[in-house]
């Protein structure tokens, strides 16, 4: 973990003549009342700028910056978004020189623990409403010490398998209401002469995250969410039984003849982007991708229900009882400081003002529930937006969570095992290796 150092910021301290005492006291007296204003109990916030930097760039920077306009004409905050796709690492050069974003939206949870020291909890209000409007999995993750440290902004939903409904009703196949409906679905289909899944890993320097994300929803569903945790918590090791298990399970199922459309040895070199697209010819039935994939299918394809392609919930095991465990994905918002007009902004985020307001935007999905499900654009995010609302408990991908350097190790394995250089216990015991010491 790279080293931080804390700021201190002092305040100016006035020196007050004797003969200026009442006057200055009159002063401060003001100050003391402006300074007091917090976000949600008024105050003129007239001409305060506030400044934001997160990951989001091009059309998703401007639908965060669109979905403020009424707040900045309520309120008179200006507000300032710069983004970068390099955020995880320029977020670092920032607070180590000094220049820390008034609000700064981590893709990645675990940096929010990286930054505990430069970061301010949510006031006491704010921390209220995020209990109780967020599901336990998102707020969890950001409570440090008992204190919460950000507000959940934006949602990726893992949990999903995309396929053809008019196919689905050709062949006679039905959505599947567990792990084994769907288990006897790919055996049927392959029996029928057809290709069960599309796969591909192919993500440049990432490529192998795919494999990660199949590892991570099916370890929810055969172990549990409480083990998943012990896992991204390094409690229990990469080379275990637990974890070696289910890897296998993934494995196995991917390598069974006629699974995978091109094979399981050739999904590492199958560009993510591309890998669901032969579903669109009949080349294969299914793809297990997230909601992001949505940008992805060619400009004209019509999606949800009634469409070319729509997604289910990727189900549990009927003999597990974990409830409806769902993968997740996201941005959070949190504070690298704590003047009223950033309270403002905190409060507004963890508000369903905000959700309603972003929700037209395309590629927007929102963790709140409360989110007016209507007011999204197009029917296949109410798809999504519905499978998340009923997703409970919900965990955070884990190798989000997990130091950069084990993500990075977990990727190459997944490449390994699946092009045969390793078995998965080698593979494995290669991820455990690559956790720090320290």
């Amino acid at each position: 973990m790279q080293r931080r150092w804390s700021k201190r910021r002092t305040g100016l301290v006035a020196l007050v003549l004797a003969v200026g005492l009442i006057a200055a006291s009159c002063a401060d007296k003001d100050n003391k009342d402006s300074s007091s204003s917090s976000g949600g109990s008024g105050g003129d916030l007239k001409g305060k700028t506030v400044t934001m930097f997160g990951p989001e760039v091009e059309q998703e920077a401007q639908g965060l910056k669109d979905s403020f306009k009424k707040f900045e004409e309520e309120t008179g905050i200006t507000i300032k978004y710069s983004g970068d796709r390099s955020f995880e690492q320029q977020i670092g050069v920032r607070v180590d020189g000094g220049n820390p974003p008034d609000v700064a939206f981590f893709p990645q949870p675990g940096k929010i623990k990286d930054f505990k020291d430069d970061l301010k909890p949510l006031p006491d209000d704010t921390a209220s409403t995020v209990k109780d409007t967020f599901n336990k999995g998102f707020v969890d993750l950001l409570t440090i010490d008992d204190k919460i440290y950000g507000v959940p902004a934006k949602a990726d939903l893992k949990s999903l398998v995309w396929y053809s409904p008019d196919e689905f009703k050709k062949q006679g196949y039905e959505v599947p209401k567990s792990m084994e409906d769907l288990e006897a679905l790919t055996d049927k289909m392959i029996a029928d002469g057809k290709t069960p899944f599309c796969i591909g890993l192919g993500s440049d320097a990432a490529t192998g995250w795919p494999f990660t994300d199949w590892v991570e929803d099916y370890m929810l569903r055969l172990k549990g969410p409480e083990v998943y945790d012990k896992w991204v918590n390094h409690e229990l090791a990469f080379n275990s039984p637990e974890v070696t298990e289910v890897v296998n399970k993934v494995y196995d199922m991917w390598s069974k003849k006629g699974m995978v459309y091109g094979g399981v040895k050739n999904v590492a070199s199958t560009p993510f982007a591309d890998a669901c697209l032969p579903l669109l010819q009949g080349k294969c039935e299914m793809h297990r991708q997230g909601n992001f994939y949505a940008a992805n299918w060619p400009k004209g394809t019509k999606q949800g229900p009634d469409g070319q392609v729509n997604a289910f919930y990727l189900p549990t095991y009927d003999n597990k009882d974990f409830g409806r465990v769902t993968l997740t994905g996201g941005i959070t918002a949190a504070a690298f400081a704590d003047r009223p007009e950033v309270q403002k902004v905190l409060e507004f985020l963890a508000s369903t003002d905000y959700s309603d307001a972003r929700a037209p935007v395309n590629g927007f999905l929102s963790p709140n529930p409360k989110t007016d499900k209507s007011l999204y654009p197009d029917e296949i995010t109410r798809v999504f937006a519905d499978i998340l609302a009923k997703a409970d408990p919900v965990r955070f991908d884990a190798s989000d969570q997990m130091p950069g350097e084990v993500g990075t190790a977990f990727w190459k394995a997944a490449v390994d095992i699946t092009t045969g250089n390793q078995s998965v216990d080698a593979a494995m015991d290669s991820v455990q290796k690559s956790w720090p010491s320290s």
